[in-house]
């Protein structure tokens, strides 16, 4: 498309609360959600009214932060924005995705998130399947940093965002609508946040979903293992992390069953050592106690 060095890059940090408020960069455009109207709904509820009523210009590229973005991946407005139009011309999205281990040691972020939320994926599905895109074999995805996202740390097109916002307003639409079994499972709290619905990391969920079931969409990932990792003992395991990503990858490129082999007998290995050192008995309890969730 040409866009150049050139291409606007528009990034903003959420303000929630005074305190969220008087920590924003000056340097970044402030989406005000002081009034907080609907926290269950957290950054989406923001994002959704910025989307809806405000003009995207479509040579620009939108980000949308919480204020633990810089904590979190240690970059700055300048640096973000470097890199974004760096790479403008062949790039539709741009990830920015914290906590390396919990992409690269899950073969999706469905997988990833049943560990936390047992049911999830079968959640998932159920809804893709009820706003008609059905989706086989959600946890048997491959992704690889280049499609996983986390905490809607991404960049991108006002095309992908509309997208987006698709996707998540047929959530949202549910989630809001008629008690029904889809929507008591998709509102279903969680053990996070002292409850969080099951429906925010479902919508944190759609940028992935989308980049690896929609490939027209052109990404590129910021070095994630340059950010924060889990404060978790996967964390302990970099090489491991990153050897993973990189087989997922060589995997999705080039299709050889050897790679896929290879990271599963990786995570074995790695699954092993682990329970040598404190035995976890591999069951979903003790893993999400492990990991704080």
């Amino acid at each position: 498309m040409g866009l150049g060095t050139s291409s606007p890059v528009r990034l903003y940090q959420i303000a929630y609360s005074n305190s969220t408020l008087a920590s924003v960069d000056p340097e970044y455009l402030l989406l005000d959600n002081l009034d907080n109207q609907r926290p269950d709904w957290y950054e989406y509820w923001a994002i959704r009214r910025f989307l809806i009523s405000e003009h995207l210009a479509e040579d620009a590229f939108y980000g949308f932060f919480s204020p633990k973005f810089s904590s979190k991946t240690g970059l700055t407005h300048a640096s973000v924005t470097s890199f974004v139009q760096t790479h403008a011309p062949n790039t539709d999205v741009y990830l920015f995705s914290p906590q390396p281990d919990m992409g690269a040691f899950f073969l999706n972020v469905f997988e990833q998130a049943e560990v936390f939320d047992p049911g999830f994926i079968k959640a998932f599905g159920a809804f893709l399947e009820a706003v008609g895109r059905p989706t086989r074999n959600l946890g048997g995805m491959i992704m690889d940093s280049r499609q996983t996202v986390f905490s809607n740390y991404f960049v991108a097109r006002p095309a992908f965002w509309r997208e987006w916002l698709a996707l998540n307003e047929q959530l949202f639409c549910i989630c809001e609508g008629p008690e029904t079994a889809l929507q008591r499972e998709l509102t279903k709290p969680t053990s996070y946040a002292g409850g969080a619905h099951r429906k925010v990391f479902m919508m944190e969920r759609t940028a992935s979903y989308l980049l690896s079931t929609q490939t027209h969409w052109r990404s590129r990932a910021a070095d994630t293992f340059r950010f924060a990792w889990s404060a978790t003992r996967f964390s302990e395991h970099r090489g491991e992390a990153i050897l993973s990503d990189a087989l997922k990858i060589a995997y999705r490129d080039q299709g050889f069953p050897e790679y896929l082999a290879e990271f599963v007998n990786l995570r074995e290995r790695f699954r092993a050592s682990a329970a040598e050192r404190q035995p976890i008995n591999g069951s979903v309890d003790s893993i999400r106690q492990e990991i704080g969730a």
